[in-house]
């Protein structure tokens, strides 16, 4: 069991791949490789659906990192409990539905860790979905802050250092 999970969701186009980058730059930082040995775990999550439930299962704390749309200046990271994305109550992934339906299957079969925290990194409304396309420049700025973010959550919520 890893008591922190974090899952980079997404997808390999564009913009669409933002929480996927973020996870492959946190697994690279050097204050994920400090902390303690078996404390947390990162990975890319696709598709959403039951695999997240089933990355996310035997978890204290899982940090879920996706692209999102909601008319917020492009870069913005958002920060919300997965209660947040269940009720509707704010506005949140490109995957919508699926996110949505995911956090509220799992809740209702009493599957999902203890905490569930969702980032949400604002991507451009006009994003561009090719294969090639890479991340637009304020989603890109907004990577390294997150990865210092997320790294705080996983310190904070164990008590390391």
């Amino acid at each position: 069991m890893t008591p922190v999970r974090v899952l980079g969701l997404g997808s390999p186009f564009g913009d669409d791949r933002a929480g996927w980058i973020a996870v492959e730059s946190l697994l690279q930082s050097d204050g994920f490789r400090a902390l303690p040995d078996g404390l947390a775990s990162a990975e890319i999550c696709d598709p959403i659906g039951s695999n997240l439930l089933d990355a996310m299962r035997g978890a204290d704390l899982a940090i879920l990192i996706d692209a999102a749309q909601s008319g917020a200046a492009p870069g913005t990271v958002r920060r919300l409990d997965a209660q947040q994305i269940e009720d509707g109550s704010e506005p949140y992934s490109s995957h919508g539905f699926g996110l949505s339906a995911t956090l509220d299957l799992g809740r209702a079969l009493n599957d999902l860790p203890r905490d569930v925290i969702v980032f949400l990194i604002e991507i451009p409304a006009a994003a561009k979905f090719g294969a090639a396309d890479g991340l637009s420049a304020p989603v890109a700025g907004a990577i390294s802050g997150l990865v210092a973010t997320v790294l705080t959550e996983i310190v904070d919520s164990h008590g390391v250092f």
